[in-house]
């Protein structure tokens, strides 16, 4: 099946956007003993993140924390009156580094894999993507993760593909990056043979870096790429917490906050189009296949025809061979025939080499007589044998 994609980016500016008009409060939400108790506990949070994420979690120039996941985090945080400190320009390996020693609270956007939750615990998504493979556009097909065995691939180190490309046993080549800007320039400079990338964050940065020369090439198995916000195992109360505050922002709101950031429409399927022009030529292509056919039929017949037709010539021609025609020339005396070479054969060897027939030799009764009628052991001889001669 055909993964038909249509995106476009709205670029989001510097601030909360609609974010600032999203009411939470911490009576709405229901909070239980336990969770109330651990936000008096704790005035502030450590909050990390990817940090060239964009449209979900990056800095601009001033340093300020932007995009989809900042502006979730912006509105939570504000109601339930907490302080944010966010740790800024960490490598990725470091932000999970950090998460897992406990000196980072909240990780504002990730992707949840086996090995994480070994050490943190994740919300309810609240944001999905596809993930799709991007290539050049004059690269060569690729139509799966199946056709990048042995092929360089630009990924992140301790990013969520890692892991599940390792699963799926895809033998590539690495080549490290620290963002996906970076990995997408590495595929538009030619510098790698693919990369794979969030289909939002992926239509976000072609755009918005003006890489016209990379493409998406394929859809990959990953296709509900989840984004979670994810704490320390230690802190189970700001989970339940986080949970509640991103359950009570509508389905309406989440909408808009994530269209301050971009518009990403993706459908599975075929287009009306595509099966118009797809059915056209399957119709064409069966077409020409049954002409073809029928043509063969009529040429494999005519050619059987014409085979019996010289089968019969030849069997009539080899049934002829051994038949006598003509004038034989034949001795009026002792009745042998002149071969084509001009020799005289007895009749019985003339026939048996033009024919098949064979002779058996015998007497007639006349030469019987003729031949042996003197002597006195033939019945008419003994008649006919002079007085005094009997023994």
């Amino acid at each position: 099946m055909f993964l038909l994609l249509f995106f476009s980016v709205v670029y989001g500016s510097a601030g909360k956007g609609y974010a600032a008009q999203v009411t939470l409060s911490r009576d709405s939400l229901q909070l239980t003993a336990d969770e109330t108790a651990w936000l008096d506990a704790h005035p502030s949070i450590t909050v990390g993140g990817p940090r060239a994420f964009p449209p979900f979690h990056f800095f601009d120039d001033n340093g300020d924390l932007q995009g989809i996941s900042g502006d979730y985090l912006s509105a939570i945080t504000e109601a339930l009156g907490l302080e944010v400190i966010v740790q800024k320009n960490l490598p990725w390996p470091e932000v999970l580094k950090k998460a897992k020693s406990g000196k980072i609270d909240v990780i504002a956007c990730a992707a949840k894999t086996a090995e994480r939750e070994t050490f943190l615990l994740f919300s309810m998504p609240y944001l999905s993507f596809p993930l799709v493979i991007l290539t050049r556009k004059d690269a060569p097909f690729i139509g799966g993760i199946h056709d990048l065995h042995g092929k360089v691939l630009a990924v992140i180190e301790k990013n969520a593909t890692v892991d599940w490309l390792k699963k799926d046993k895809i033998a590539y080549i690495p080549y490290f990056v620290d963002s996906p800007a970076e990995r997408l320039r590495a595929v538009a400079a030619g510098r790698v043979d693919a990369g794979i990338e969030n289909l939002a964050a992926a239509a976000y940065i072609i755009q918005n870096h003006g890489l016209t020369n990379v493409k998406i090439a394929a859809p990959t198995p990953y296709e509900s790429y989840d984004l979670h916000m994810a704490v320390n195992r230690n802190h189970p109360e700001l989970l339940g917490i986080l949970n509640k505050a991103i359950g009570a922002i509508t389905p309406g709101q989440q909408i808009r906050i994530k269209n301050d950031w971009l518009s990403v429409r993706y459908e599975h399927g075929l287009r009306k189009s595509d099966i118009l022009l797809w059915m056209g030529i399957v119709v064409f292509g069966a077409a020409v296949i049954l002409m073809l056919v029928v043509f063969w039929n009529r040429t494999l017949k005519k050619e059987i025809t014409a085979k019996k037709k010289l089968i019969a010539e030849l069997q009539a021609a080899m049934a002829e061979i051994k038949t006598l025609k003509g004038i034989v020339p034949i001795c009026s005396g002792c009745k042998k025939i002149r071969d084509d070479e001009g020799f005289w054969n007895h009749l019985e060897v003339f026939i048996e080499e033009h024919s098949h027939a064979s002779f058996s030799h015998g007497l007639c009764p006349a030469c019987e007589k003729k031949l042996y009628g003197a002597q006195e052991w033939f019945p008419h001889g003994k008649k006919n044998a002079a007085p005094g001669k009997r023994k």
